[in-house]
Order: structure tokens, then C-alpha cells, then sequence
């Protein structure tokens, strides 16, 4: 690297007066622009607003004349109604009001409307006129009804004259004033009289049928009725006229000349009522307003459509101009963008020379640094600020150097043991999986668990716990190759990595590590005993991707752990997420439903008489296309899909219902039946074992329930609860494969067990083991040294049944004794047995 200038111009003063610059010039350039688009926009506003308020006058205008329209319809059904009189003058007023104001408004995009307004305004006031008279007229029943004066003022006088004149001369004769001399004139007066009255009466029914606005047809034939009836009248006045003339009478000419007179006059009157009557003048309100209102109101609709559109043309000009101000902002906008994007680039310009490129070199020789490769010159920067930065680089480097690797073995191995972690694990695992791909090479993964480690853990300290892991790693490491790689992958799980691996020499690695292991370890100077479960898993046969080979390794780990095997390579049948074994879990749950599920029984037999003295239940099913399944895929099904403890129930029901049938055949011996977690963590398991116990009447103590010491030990408080009611009934406890777990003897010290039941694992081959013998006769001593009555299973030779003899076994059990059968063959084999 070349020596630095430690004076160089600061690069944060240079771009500081650059900003300025800049900003100066885009300030000036935005506020000028600012400023004329703020005057633009004010404008616009102010023209909004006026035309807001011109089409708020104009609406209210509009709004008004339908008000007064339809006040005035409402006016002419009830004319008495005052309100309405107001409200149609105040409703006119508020639209000449509205109109003044709509003449004087102005705003900057303003065009005059004021010589429509004061059209507007005049119709307005013509309309208000043309209302006043249609009101006068309408409050006027004889100006509203033109026929009804004729016809009770001018028509009416000539009718009482008329009858006045005939009662005079009918009372003249009646009176006998005068003596006639033709009797033909009193009764032509009588039906002259009649004629009159009847001409009256047909008048007054054709107005009354006027008003009621009957058809034009009946009032013409109304007409010419009263035409006859006029014309016959005439002709009896006639008649009278040329009958008194030959008498003497003084009144009787004058009277009879005046009411032919009278006559002629009415009926010409009637003649005009009915010109009235039967045209649009019956009625002169609504000629008024058919002639007069509506065409003034048509005049001011046409004047506020005009002037509608005079506020349409300045609103399109307001528009205008508000586009225009629109796109002068976006203009401004795009001009600002472009100003900052010229500030921009000029920054960048100068930044690239200034900063950028001095940066890059930086970055390369980091990079360089990343890669362990030479690093490039990094040449004096021309500024302040990129200098230090070459010199943090420079003093960073020195510490990176110093501290990468020890931060990449702590990122890439376990704290505690030292040994790789899961990470520098999985890294390895991909090389040997690309590496395999080519080379076609097998490898073998382990995942393997310390078995009871938590209970150490947990009896003797964390603190213990850290030294056993420690201990267990350094033995796993004495017999792994350097070509392999053993992880610990957190808390008690370790693995290891075997290239070019086959399965023999995986599986005798592993039998060394579980020999290996199973020595006893000293912490704080306590013995302490652990062992190891090992899942193995076999690249390419089982697995091609590395999700799959730990998913499979922690399967076979798992089933290693449960079967107690120590060790077991993966079994595509016993992954539990298979087809095949989803569907065996549905098919279990449909045998318990159709109680498909059978019961075995292996005798026991007393080792000091050899007599049968019990049996043990165990599980039997064959399946309709596997055959027979085992019973530890039948519990592990029954598990998963929960119901275990109905299956145990079941066991248990058809176990005491066939040992009924012994002690009734007169074989009084016992039963034994298994049970599972879910069994123990159920409260109510002793009300259930009591139930089938009294129904089938089977004394207590003829019942076993055998559980592993794994089972005693999930949940030891509940356990407790639920044996010791047990126990309180009378029912035996047995601990089943004593040995092969972890129980405490304080534990064993608590719990209501009657026996204990050795593992068949140390009972096969005590033959040939003296460590097995060893671990039977310090069981058989300890289990006597509790009280315990001492069990062993799978017992399959001679030598095997007279050792055990030999040490003081109390019962056993095995294929040399007999092996599981039907009820049916172990009832015939009881009373054979018996009979022997």
C-alpha cells in the first residue's frame, strides 16, 4: 500500500458547497415558478367559489318556481288556504332575491349574465302579477265561473219578472177582478206557468251538471231540451197575447208583451252560458293559467336554462385554466425532478471520484481479505474522510488476521467437548454427498442418544453431566478413524460421519462404541453406569438428501432406544410416517372395533415343584394382509391414534374372563397382563380393573399387571398414585424386563411391586456369559432382599432352567416351557400338564 496523505481537502466541505450552489439556483427557479402557479391557483379558487355560489342561486331559483308551481296546484284545490297565498308570495320574493344576487356576482373567470338575470327577473315579476290575478279570480266565484253570473245575476232578474207577471194575472182571475170571457186563458196561464218553472228548474240542472263536469253530451241535450222548452213557452205567450186581446183587462198586454220580451233576452242568455259553459271559459282560473301563468313560467324555465349555460361556459374556462395550472405544477415538478436528478448526478460524478473509486479499492482488498488471496494496492486518497477509512481498514485487517480463526473453529465446533457441531457437520455431509454423486462412494451417518443421561443430569448436576460428556467423546474418539467425523450436536445427542463406510463396519464400530460406552464412568469420585442407543443410516441405499438421512438416522436411533437394542440401521417398515404404517394404524383402530384382536397365554411355572402357577396375556393379531403383526407395531399404533388404553382394557377383560374359566375347571392360577404409559396416567384405571374384576368374580390377588421399569418412570407422582390403589385392592405388581432400565432402588424402595421380572436379554445367554450370570443372581438376591418374588423370562434350554433353579428363581417362563397359545390349547395344556 502507498503512504497517505494526512492533509487531503475534506469531502464533506466539498459537497457542502456544491449543495448550496445548487440549492440556490433550484430555490430561486421553484419559488419564482411558486409563485406565478399560487397567483393561478387563486384565481382558480375564487372562480370556483363565485361559480358555486351562482349555481347555488341559480338551483335555489329553480328550487322556488317548482315551490311556487306546485303551491299554486295545491291553491286552486283549497283557495281558502291563507298559508299557501303566502308562501307562493314569499317563494316568488326569495326568487327575485336569489336572481338580484346571481346579477351580481363576479369572480375572475366571470362572463356578464346580468341582461339574462333581469329577463329572468322581469318574468319573474310578471309571474308574480299573472298569480296575483289568478288568486283574485280563484277567491271570486263569479270571475272564476263567468256562467254563474250570467246566469244568477242577468239571467235570474228576467226569470222572477216572468213569474211575477203570470202570479199577477192568475190572481186577477182567481180573485175574479175580471170576468173572462174565454175560458181557454186560465188554464193556457196554469201550463204556461208550469212550462216557465220547468225551463228554470232544466236551467238549473244544466249548471249543476256544469259543476259537476258531466260529458258534453248531456249538456248538449240539456240545450236543445230547454230550446223545446222555450220555444213551446213562446208559443203560449203568443197564444195568451192574441186570447186577452179580446178581453178587458189593463194589465194583462203590458205583462204578456214584457214576459215575451223577458223570454227572448233569457234564452239568448242561456245561449251565451252555454257558449261559456262548453268552452275553456267556464273557468277563468285556469284559463289564467293555460294562457297566462304557464307560458310565463315556460319563459323563466328557458331563462334559467340560459343562464345555466352561461355558468357552463365559465365553469368550462375555469377548467380550463385549472388544467392549465395543473400542468404548469407538473411542469414545476418535472423541472424540480430534473434539478435534483442534475444534482444528483453531480454528486455521483464527484462521488466517484472522490469516494466511489477509493471505496471500490477498499472493497476489493476486503474482499481479497474474505478470499486469502494477495490484496491490491490501495493508493493516498484525495480526501479527508477516505483516508481514515484506509487506515481503519489497514488497523482492521491486523485484527481480523488475528481473530478469524479462532471465531471460525468457535462457529464450527462445540464448546464443551471441542468436538465439530452441527454445522461444520452439515458442511461435510454436503461434500461427501457431492462427493458420493461422482465417485458413486457409500457413506454411513449415525445419530446417536446416551441413554438416562437426563437422570444423571438431573441426580448428580449439570455440572456432572458436562464431565460425562466430556469422558463419553473422549472414548468415542479413541475408535473413530481421522477420515471420520464425530459431532455432538447439543445436550446428549452426538453423530458421526463414516466415508467409503459399509454397514458391517458400521454396525462393529458401533457395537465398540455401545461396549465402549457402557463402562463405567467416575464423576466426583461416584461410579455411574450409561449406556448409548445408535440410528444408522446408509447413503445412497436409504437416503439421497441430508433431510432425510438425520430424519432416518433420529428414526432408527429412536427404535434403537425403544427396543433397547443399542443399535439399529434404518428400516424403510418401521418409518412411521409410511403408507404402509399409516394405513396398519387405521387398520388397528378398525380391529378394536370389531374385537379382531386375539390373547395368547405362555405358562409360568414354579421353579422349586415345576407345577403350572400362572400365565401371562399377551397380544395376538392377524392381520387380513400382513398376517400376523407384531405386538409392538399393534401398541405403537394404538398409541398414535390413542386408544392404547381400550386396547389394554380389552386385553385385560378377555385375560380375566379366561382365568374365571381356569379357577371354575378347578385350576386356580394367575394372570398377567402388560400395560403402557397411558394405562398408568389414567386415574381411573383402578375403577376400571375393579369392574371387570367383580364381574367376572375373580378374586384380586389371582391378577397381575406387569409394567417396565421405562413406563414406571415416565411419570412417576401419577404411577404412584394409580399402583398404590392397585396395590390397596390386592392386585400383584410386576416390573417387566427388570434390568434394562434405569430404575432407582430408592424408587423401587416406594413402589407396591410384589415381583420383579428379569429381561429375557440376560436370561438367553448365562450359559455362555458369566457378566449376564453375574447381573441374574444379583437381581434374583436383591428382588429376595426386598421381599420380591423374582421372575425370568425366555428360558429355552435345560442348563438355563437348572441354573436358574440353582440360584433361587421363584418362577419362569420360556419357549422350553411353553410357548404362547390360544386359550383353547392352554386350557388342554394346563390339564395335561396336570395330569403329568
Amino acid at each position: 500500500m502507498k503512504p497517505i496523505d494526512k492533509n487531503p481537502p475534506s469531502l464533506r466541505n466539498r459537497y457542502i458547497l456544491l449543495t448550496i450552489l445548487i440549492g440556490l439556483f433550484v430555490t430561486i427557479i421553484v419559488s419564482f415558478s411558486y409563485q406565478n402557479l399560487v397567483t393561478t391557483k387563486d384565481s382558480v379558487n375564487a372562480a370556483y367559489e363565485g361559480l358555486l355560489q351562482e349555481q347555488t342561486h341559480i338551483e335555489e331559483v329553480r328550487n322556488t318556481l317548482l315551490i311556487v308551481n306546485k303551491d299554486i296546484n295545491l291553491f286552486l284545490l283549497d283557495p281558502l288556504n291563507e298559508n299557501l297565498i303566502q308562501k307562493i308570495a314569499a317563494n316568488t320574493n326569495a326568487a327575485l332575491k336569489s336572481l338580484n344576487a346571481l346579477g351580481k356576482s363576479k369572480h375572475p373567470y366571470h362572463q356578464d349574465i346580468s341582461a339574462l338575470t333581469v329577463i329572468a327577473a322581469h318574468n319573474v315579476k310578471k309571474l308574480k302579477t299573472e298569480v296575483e290575478h289568478l288568486i283574485e279570480y280563484r277567491l271570486d266565484i263569479n270571475k272564476q265561473y263567468p256562467g254563474l253570473n250570467i246566469s244568477a245575476n242577468i239571467m235570474e232578474s228576467k226569470q222572477d219578472s216572468i213569474k211575477s207577471g203570470f202570479e199577477i194575472l192568475i190572481n186577477e182571475i182567481e180573485s175574479n177582478s175580471i170576468q173572462l170571457n174565454s175560458p181557454e186563458i186560465y188554464p193556457l196561464l196554469l201550463k204556461s206557468q208550469s212550462i216557465w218553472i220547468n225551463a228554470i228548474s232544466q236551467t238549473r240542472i244544466y249548471m249543476a251538471n256544469r259543476l259537476a263536469s258531466f260529458t258534453t253530451e248531456i249538456l248538449e241535450d240539456q240545450g236543445k231540451s230547454l230550446k223545446d222548452i222555450h220555444t213551446l213557452f213562446t208559443q203560449n205567450l203568443q197564444k195568451l197575447q192574441s186570447l186577452y186581446s179580446k178581453e178587458d183587462s189593463f194589465e194583462a198586454e203590458d205583462i204578456l208583451k214584457n214576459a215575451l220580451h223577458n223570454s227572448q233576452d233569457w234564452y239568448q242568455d242561456f245561449i251565451n252560458l252555454r257558449k261559456i259553459s262548453e268552452s275553456d271559459q267556464w273557468r277563468s282560473d285556469t284559463l289564467i293559467i293555460k294562457t297566462r301563468v304557464f307560458p310565463v313560467i315556460e319563459d323563466i324555465s328557458q331563462n334559467i336554462i340560459d343562464i345555466e349555460k352561461s355558468i357552463h361556459s365559465e365553469k368550462l374556462s375555469t377548467d380550463e385554466a385549472l388544467k392549465e395550472s395543473d400542468e404548469a405544477f407538473n411542469k414545476l415538478i418535472f423541472a424540480i425532478i430534473a434539478l435534483f436528478l442534475l444534482f444528483i448526478a453531480s454528486i455521483l460524478v464527484s462521488m466517484q471520484w472522490m469516494l466511489f473509486s477509493p471505496i471500490e479499492k477498499v472493497s476489493l482488498a476486503l474482499r481479497s481479505k474474505a478470499f486469502d488471496i494477495d490484496l491490491p494496492n490501495i493508493h493516498s486518497s484525495n480526501t479527508r474522510e477516505v483516508g481514515r477509512l484506509i487506515d481503519a481498514f489497514v488497523e482492521m485487517d491486523k485484527e481480523v488476521t488475528l481473530r478469524q480463526t479462532a471465531l471460525e473453529h468457535q462457529a464450527m465446533h462445540d464448546h464443551l467437548t471441542g468436538l465439530p457441531n452441527r454445522f461444520l457437520l452439515n458442511q461435510r455431509i454436503e461434500y461427501h454427498l457431492l462427493n458420493s454423486e461422482r465417485r458413486q462412494c457409500p457413506f454411513v451417518l449415525y445419530l446417536m442418544d446416551l441413554d438416562f443421561f437426563k437422570d444423571i443430569n438431573d441426580t448428580l448436576g449439570h455440572a456432572a453431566g458436562d464431565q460425562l460428556l466430556i469422558e463419553v467423546s473422549k472414548r468415542m474418539q479413541e475408535l473413530i478413524q481421522k477420515s471420520d467425523t464425530l459431532a455432538r450436536l447439543g445436550g446428549d445427542e452426538f453423530s458421526i460421519l463414516l466415508p467409503d463406510a459399509s454397514k458391517e463396519r458400521a454396525t462393529r464400530l458401533a457395537e465398540d462404541l455401545i461396549q465402549k460406552i457402557s463402562q463405567p464412568v467416575e464423576i466426583n469420585g461416584q461410579k455411574v453406569n450409561i449406556g448409548i442407543s445408535i440410528g444408522m443410516v446408509s447413503y445412497p441405499e436409504d437416503a439421497t438428501d441430508m433431510e432425510s438421512l438425520f430424519q432416518y438416522a433420529d428414526m432408527a436411533m429412536y427404535t434403537a432406544k425403544r427396543n433397547r437394542t443399542g443399535l439399529t440401521f434404518y428400516d424403510a417398515t418401521q418409518n412411521i410416517y409410511s403408507k404402509t404404517r399409516l394405513n396398519l394404524i387405521h387398520d388397528v383402530a378398525e380391529a378394536l372395533e370389531q374385537d379382531q384382536f386375539e390373547i395368547y397365554f405362555q405358562p409360568k411355572i414354579n421353579a422349586e415343584n415345576g407345577e403350572i402357577c400362572g400365565a401371562e396375556g399377551l397380544l395376538r393379531w392377524n392381520h387380513r394382509e400382513y398376517g400376523f403383526i407384531s405386538p409392538e407395531k399393534v401398541v405403537e399404533g394404538a398409541e398414535r391414534a390413542g386408544f392404547i388404553h381400550k386396547l389394554s382394557l380389552s386385553m385385560l377383560n378377555k385375560a380375566v374372563s379366561e382365568c374365571s374359566q381356569w379357577h371354575k375347571a378347578g385350576f386356580p392360577i394367575t394372570v398377567s397382563v402388560n400395560l403402557s404409559v397411558r394405562d398408568l396416567s389414567n386415574l381411573d384405571l383402578t375403577d376400571e380393573v375393579k369392574l371387570i374384576m367383580d364381574n367376572y368374580q375373580l378374586d384380586y390377588g389371582y391378577l397381575t399387571l406387569e409394567i417396565t421399569e421405562s413406563v414406571m418412570m415416565e411419570n412417576l407422582a401419577v404411577s404412584l398414585e394409580v399402583l398404590n390403589k392397585l396395590h390397596d385392592l390386592g392386585v400383584c405388581i410386576s416390573i417387566d424386563d427388570f434390568g434394562t432400565g434405569f430404575s432407582s432402588l430408592a424408587y423401587l424402595k416406594r413402589l407396591p411391586v410384589t415381583e420383579l421380572k428379569i429381561d429375557k436379554s440376560f436370561i438367553m445367554e448365562m450359559n455362555e456369559d458369566a457378566n449376564d450370570r453375574k447381573i441374574v443372581s444379583s437381581t434374583i438376591n436383591l428382588g429376595h432382599n426386598l421381599g420380591l418374588k423374582v421372575i425370568a423370562e425366555g428360558i429355552e434350554t435345560q442348563k438355563v432352567m437348572d441354573l436358574l433353579k440353582e440360584m433361587g428363581c421363584d418362577q419362569m417362563q420360556g419357549y422350553f416351557i411353553g410357548k404362547p397359545m390360544t386359550p383353547e390349547a392352554f386350557r388342554y395344556f394346563i390339564k395335561n400338564h396336570s395330569n403329568a
